[in-house]
């Protein structure tokens, strides 16, 4: 399998990878959700778990795609050609995740895809108000939605999830995983109960 994921001359070095830690491991079994929680060696790898996913959840693209639809229209797009815009943002965001280039490194990824989301919602929130002055206002708008969302697949929606499986060892991975997915759903349920009280 490996051989045809990465070439019949590159699979060796991933080989090389999985037997040491297999002999490393020795024999270890899995650890428990609770038993990272105590775990020192482990901490600030659970912390980047917790923070990541939790920071992917409440970065504002589920809001983005809530208020996709009023963008539009404020833009000039008929309301059955809608669907397939907001259909196109959805397209975005899994096209810069598949093809998120990692040549600067994840944490450049992580910290430029936020700071571009920054930027964007503030150019968002800025032709939001003035949308009413200039008829070329509500296109800054719509411009701003897939900018946002592209960048939220360059950084965070593309790396969050792949850098639990970098971050720990066979043995703590599905702890891990199911502390990273526990805490991304807390946080999509708490946005979800508290966004429409906000709006």
């Amino acid at each position: 399998a490996l051989k045809r994921f990465h070439g019949s001359s590159e699979y060796r070095r991933e080989m090389e990878d999985i037997q040491r830690e297999c002999f490393a491991l020795d024999g270890e079994k899995p650890k428990k959700p609770w038993q990272l929680f105590t775990d020192r060696g482990v901490r600030w790898q659970l912390i980047t778990v917790i923070v990541m996913n939790m920071g992917q959840q409440l970065s504002g693209i589920n809001a983005i795609y809530f208020y996709a639809t009023y963008i539009f229209e404020q833009a000039g797009i008929s309301p059955e050609k809608i669907p397939y815009v907001t259909l196109g943002t959805g397209t975005c965001e899994c096209l810069t995740a598949l093809t998120c280039v990692n040549y600067v490194g994840r944490r450049y990824l992580i910290i430029g895809g936020y700071l571009l989301m920054t930027l964007w919602s503030i150019v968002l929130t800025f032709s939001l108000t003035y949308q009413e002055l200039y008829s070329w206002v509500p296109y800054v708008s719509m411009t701003s939605v897939f900018a946002f969302i592209l960048s939220f697949g360059l950084g965070p929606g593309g790396i969050t999830n792949t850098l639990t499986a970098e971050l720990f060892i066979q043995s703590s991975r599905p702890a891990a995983y199911m502390i990273g997915g526990t805490i991304s759903w807390i946080s999509f349920f708490t946005i979800g109960m508290l966004f429409p009280f906000i709006v």
